[in-house]
């Protein structure tokens, strides 16, 4: 009996050891070579400029491929805090309105203030909440502030400051929200 026992034994060990030993080849075999280190001499430099994020206050505005008439808008803060909102033409020109009359007043004397003592005033729509702009002026100086409320929050940016009476007023925030809007708003007329 004893050795029919270890024949049994013998026999099941013969069948399982090469089974076990071909299931650690199939593992190894599945398993995928290590990646190729790439030499120096292999990278090739790209003519692609490098993206950064942006610094700074920004503002975007494009049109949404599937929904004619609707753009969608994001404003952001030095700090990087932004909004954004989806809006439509007639709201875009609200806006439009507001930049032009805060720009055209902050290009004047009226209602100039001291440097220690800044005058502000708030351009608003009763109709369009979602936009305000605020011009700081001193007396050589006007600041623009951009600010847009929507269900997302609510954030105020610095749009830059122009000098009175300065034929290169440089390029404030203000100008470049006022251009994009323009361009957008004179393609639906």
């Amino acid at each position: 009996m004893q050795s029919k026992l270890v024949s049994v034994i013998v026999f099941s060990l013969i069948v399982f050891v090469p089974s076990a030993d071909s299931l650690g080849q199939e593992k190894r075999e599945k398993q995928k070579p290590p990646p190729k280190q790439t030499t120096p001499k292999e990278i090739v430099p790209s003519n692609k400029p490098i993206l950064r994020a942006p610094t700074g206050p920004g503002f975007y505005l494009e049109r949404i491929p599937e929904t004619p008439n609707q753009y969608s808008l994001l404003l952001t803060d030095a700090e990087k805090r932004s909004v954004a909102g989806t809006f439509i033409t007639p709201q875009l020109a609200l806006f439009q309105a507001l930049l032009v009359a805060a720009k055209d007043f902050g290009q004047t004397t009226e209602s100039a203030g001291t440097t220690a003592k800044p005058v502000t005033t708030r351009f608003t729509d009763k109709g369009e909440p979602s936009f305000a702009i605020d011009v700081e002026k001193t007396a050589t100086h006007s600041r623009f502030y951009v600010s847009m409320t929507c269900l997302a929050g609510k954030v105020t940016v610095d749009a830059g400051t122009i000098k009175r009476g300065s034929k290169d007023q440089g390029n404030p925030l203000m100008f470049a929200i006022l251009s994009r809007v323009n361009e957008v708003v004179g393609e639906n007329k």
